[in-house]
């Protein structure tokens, strides 16, 4: 069944290029971000695009179809207008890039190009194609081959490993380990460990703005072990199974997570407890807040200095459902009805995800701890953010009362292209991230 299940990216129909010209590398290099107007077509064009009928992949001259498990899980995501969504196909990790058509592997950071048709029979092509990602069938194959080649190695030098354990043991004052984690559940990861080198290039990648000196001091992987350990991973897994069968997806993402070093222990040991006291300016409801994947300097700047001057960030699988947006300031502190699961300050480009308390528990499980040094010089976004996005709305509600429908028109107009210009430098900003330091799990 695992087989033919894996088989299932591959076996599929293929549909012949529709009359246009083959990839040129020169015009949309593998790990390049696309010129700035083919991303804003491909973005009106996924704007515009209605319910998803099927999704398709690139590759050897021919558009092949994904199986329609994927496009189940999809669906939602054109119906939000989500512009990046990351999806476990078969235990490995894509994003799906929609305003680049894109489709991205998380641990090789190859690519290929995407396509689609909605339910009126409309088809969307990027103007170049890409096919550096290769089948996950065949990465079945190898990743099958390597585990078994390092087996072997791994049996052949045991009796190396533990001769080296013990010395290391008999190094170490008091003659404890090392490298033993402060954290229950969780595994100090060895800073030449490939987890450990992707999670810290995207997380100080995604710091440099705010504090291009902050330093990884440590990062921890959690295990979920023992009785307790594998049911908290049991209830998470089976909570996805069933959002995924009453919403068609279960729409699971990574996210972080900032809190103290005090309630870092408290949450992998015993879980989140409540979402605290919201201080801070700016909040969307009264939940458990987690930053999206490629914003993780909104999480650390929440998260709070320890005795030794570091601050720790939690990187989670969150399971979201059905998104809803939360206006800024709100006190909302659970779903507004059973159509929605989590709470989102912006559905089409989400910064703050809003866990409700009901769900906390359920719909999170930490995956690793980021523990870092700040400089001096850390700030957090700009305060005046929350204020500007409300003078906006403000100024759209006056001119809505004072100017003719077509001036209206012409403003709203002009801001779109302004917010469009946005959106792309974000996009270009991911990308940059994924292709110099493509993460894995």
């Amino acid at each position: 069944m695992a087989a033919a299940q894996r088989r299932g990216l591959v076996e599929s129909i293929r549909v012949p290029v529709p009359g246009m010209a083959p990839p040129n590398p020169s015009i949309c290099p593998v790990g390049s971000c696309c010129p700035v107007r083919a991303m804003i077509e491909n973005r009106h064009n996924f704007q515009r695009t209605g319910p998803l009928a099927r999704l398709m992949y690139y590759r050897g001259g021919s558009w092949i179809d994904f199986p329609s498990r994927v496009v189940e899980s999809l669906r939602p995501c054109f119906v939000q207008r989500r512009l990046v969504v990351d999806l476990v196909i078969d235990g490995s990790l894509y994003l799906f890039d929609f305003p680049r058509m894109l489709q991205t592997d998380f641990e090789s950071g190859s690519q290929r190009s995407i396509a689609w048709m909605d339910d009126a029979g409309s088809c969307f092509f990027p103007k170049s194609f890409v096919e550096d990602l290769e089948d996950n069938s065949m990465k079945r194959k190898r990743e099958d081959r390597k585990v078994e080649e390092e087996e072997e190695a791994e049996v052949s030098s045991s009796n190396d490993k533990l001769e080296d354990e013990s010395k290391r043991r008999c190094l170490a004052p008091g003659g404890d380990h090392p490298e033993k984690s402060p954290w229950a559940n969780a595994r100090l990861l060895e800073e030449g460990e490939g987890a450990y080198l992707r999670i810290k290039n995207y997380f100080l990648s995604g710091l440099k703005d705010i504090d291009a000196g902050a330093m990884v001091t440590a990062i921890y992987q959690c295990e979920w072990t023992g009785d307790l350990g594998r049911a908290r991973s049991e209830v998470f897994q089976k909570q996805a199974e069933i959002m995924k069968a009453a919403r068609g997806a279960s729409n699971t993402v990574y996210a972080w997570h900032g809190t103290s070093k005090k309630h870092v222990d408290s949450i992998l040991a015993h879980g989140f407890t409540g979402p605290g006291s919201i201080t801070w300016s700016g909040s969307y409801g009264v939940g458990v807040y987690f930053s999206s994947m490629g914003l993780p300097h909104l999480s650390a700047v929440k998260s709070e200095l320890d005795e030794n001057g570091e601050k720790h960030v939690i990187l989670c699988r969150v399971t979201l459902g059905n998104l809803e947006k939360v206006e800024l300031g709100s006190k909302q502190s659970h779903p507004s009805s059973v159509s929605f699961d989590t709470g989102v300050d912006d559905p089409s480009n989400p910064k703050w995800y809003v866990v409700w308390c009901s769900n906390m528990n359920t719909h999170v499980l930490p995956e690793f701890v980021v523990s870092f040094r700040p400089s001096d010089r850390m700030k957090g976004p700009p305060k005046e953010a929350g204020c500007v996005k409300r003078s906006i709305a403000e100024l759209f509600s006056k001119i809505r009362n004072a100017l003719p429908p077509t001036k209206v028109q012409e403003v709203e107009n002009l801001y779109s292209v302004f917010r469009e210009f946005q959106v792309v430098q974000l996009q270009c900003n991911r990308q940059s991230i994924l292709d110099r330091s493509p993460i894995c799990f």
